[in-house]
């Protein structure tokens, strides 16, 4: 399965979520392959590609910004995120889509 898409050159269909480090499209394209999913990150990259995997939108969409996901990050690593629509709209505007 792939961990990203773009549908129409506007619709970006991802396994999870923008997180906190998704800022650009060609983000995505740049991440070295195979992959290494890990769960105690180390790198930019990795926090990357746990944005991608596991990051969810807010429970609300009163919800803003980037927040703890305590759902998926047990741990409280501040790994895993959650992102408010504010966040979807501004990564949207900026590259382009949908």
């Amino acid at each position: 399965m792939p961990m990203a898409a773009i549908i129409d050159e506007k619709i970006l269909c991802l396994h999870g979520g923008i997180g906190a480090t998704l800022n650009e499209l060609h983000d995505i394209e740049k991440l070295k392959r195979p992959l290494e999913i890990v769960h105690e990150v180390q790198n930019r990259d990795q926090l990357l590609v746990v944005d991608i995997l596991w990051s969810d939108p807010t429970d609300t969409d009163d919800d803003k910004g980037i927040m703890p996901n305590h759902v998926r990050d047990p741990n409280q690593s501040g790994n895993i995120v959650k992102f408010g629509p504010d966040r979807v709209q501004s990564f949207c505007k900026h590259n382009n889509i949908d």
